[in-house]
């Protein structure tokens, strides 16, 4: 009769403070996600020489810091492993690896809604282009990034989060891209004109809210 006395009020603490844990206003939100990318591409300056990214999956974390009842500041990371198709730059036009890498800051609107609330967000950042040739270096660009979706709760706690973004990456005027050096001798794979490399995404990923 004791045990079971002193089983049920530990149940009761414990349901307790998981309804305190429910009721207390979230500050933080981190969302894994994954993403299938499309989109992308590098312009010869003065000839028609071109780079195609070809259409892959990406993978990324989003954590969120609430700034108001309807706001958040928001940290992205994304990781895209793609591959790129060359046209009127190397031999033979080769595909070559390209990794791509998104770190931004920003912030997300939320709107009003319990279970379901929609968002636009917008981010800006750098964007790290590392291709997969012997000895070549990465590039680093400025980008920003506009997104829209819906956030679904389950609990308090928990929920999905889908959306559409798009990243803009800028690239400077007459730049020298995916250069490498080989005993003293530089080389560089392309030189763009001034452009926009333009990527669409869908992205889906669950939010745990703490």
């Amino acid at each position: 009769m004791y045990r079971n006395a002193v089983a049920l009020a530990a149940l009761a603490a414990a349901y307790s403070s998981l309804v305190a844990a429910e009721e207390k206003p979230y500050m933080f939100a981190i969302s894994p996600n994954v993403a299938y990318v499309t989109g992308g591409s590098f312009d010869e300056a003065g000839g028609n020489g071109r780079v195609e990214l070809n259409d892959s999956n990406a993978r990324g974390l989003i954590f969120n810091m609430l700034a108001n009842p309807n706001g958040q500041y928001e940290l992205l990371y994304s990781r895209q492993s793609t591959d790129a198709d060359t046209e009127g730059f190397l031999p033979g036009d080769p595909t070559i690896d390209i990794d791509i890498e998104h770190v931004h800051l920003g912030g997300t609107y939320l709107f009003d809604g319990e279970t379901t609330r929609p968002f636009v967000a917008l981010t800006l950042g750098l964007s790290r282009y590392d291709p997969g040739l012997t000895e070549s270096r990465s590039e680093n660009f400025f980008s920003a990034s506009l997104s829209g979706g819906v956030q679904l709760f389950t609990t308090s706690r928990l929920g999905a989060r889908l959306e559409a973004r798009v990243f803009a990456t800028f690239v400077d005027d007459d730049s020298e891209l995916f250069c490498q050096s080989d005993a003293g001798i530089g080389a560089c794979l392309l030189r763009v004109e001034a452009s926009t490399v333009t990527q669409w995404e869908a992205r889906a990923g669950l939010v745990f809210r703490f």
